[in-house]
């Protein structure tokens, strides 16, 4: 049952739901599969007090920012995700991207976009990353869930966030998904799980990934498949080895 071409419609904002853990128990659930692809795109940037003096200071390097931001942008546009459920399983990756003639890198995918993202009852993370390919255990997810709702294709989507650590030094960012309760399949991007329905679209790192094709119970099999290579190392200790690494980047630039 493919559904494509996925539109938004912002409804009404209600108050938070006040509590913080959610358990979701739907017994059809255990039944259901999907695979279910994704976009990328950046937030609309609304330019701050600073930006437009900025531009009035230096207007050539505004535009040369610009121009980067829609190479970027134009990037972003061409990447497509894949999630794969099996009934209590998912694995989200990114397809493989077409070599440019153009240029050798690609724009658009950032660093986290080209891991494997693992769901059971726990969460992996295999990255490659500084040379290394890492085996990474992220840690539990705790929602707060919203009455606010918006409609995205033929569903209504509910309104989550949830906080992570974002380095070493402890510091928080807010993530936003909405999910619906419509389809009792409890995954989304990046390893984004542990709601009462699936996420179709997540706002994280002033990007947002939202679902572009969705196949619920395809007669095809569905293979989620564990990536089991790589250093393994909690989310905390790949955060203090990112944290070393870059510190010794700085220094030996002479920053």
């Amino acid at each position: 049952m493919p559904t494509t071409l996925f539109k938004t419609k912002t409804m009404n904002k209600l108050l938070l739901i006040p509590f913080i853990f959610f358990t979701f128990l739907n017994t059809n659930s255990q039944n259901f599969k999907g695979i279910i692809e994704y976009g990328k795109r950046s937030e609309e940037k609304v330019l701050t007090k600073e930006d437009i003096k900025r531009k009035k200071e230096n207007p050539e390097k505004h535009k040369r920012f610009q121009k980067m931001n829609s190479m970027y942008a134009e990037g972003e546009k061409k990447l497509i995700f894949k999630l794969k459920i099996d009934n209590n399983a998912s694995n989200f990756k990114m397809k493989p991207l077409l070599k440019s003639v153009n240029s050798k890198k690609q724009l658009g995918p950032g660093p986290y976009d080209r891991g494997i993202y693992f769901n059971k009852d726990f969460r992996i993370l295999q990255l490659n990353a500084f040379g290394e390919l890492f085996l990474i255990s992220k840690p539990k997810l705790i929602w707060k869930i919203y009455k606010e709702n918006k409609k995205i294709g033929n569903y209504v989507c509910l309104k989550a966030t949830t906080e992570i650590s974002i380095n070493s030094q402890g510091s928080k960012e807010l993530i936003t998904a909405w999910f619906t309760p419509k389809i009792p399949l409890s995954f989304g991007p990046l390893g984004y799980d542990g709601l009462p329905g699936l996420i179709l679209e997540l706002e994280i790192h002033k990007k947002i990934y939202f679902v572009k094709k969705l196949t619920l119970n395809p007669k095809e099999q569905i293979k989620t498949g564990m990536p089991t290579k790589g250093v393994k190392l909690t989310e905390k200790e790949f955060q203090k080895v990112s944290s070393g690494t870059l510190d010794k980047f700085r220094k030996n630039r002479g920053y």
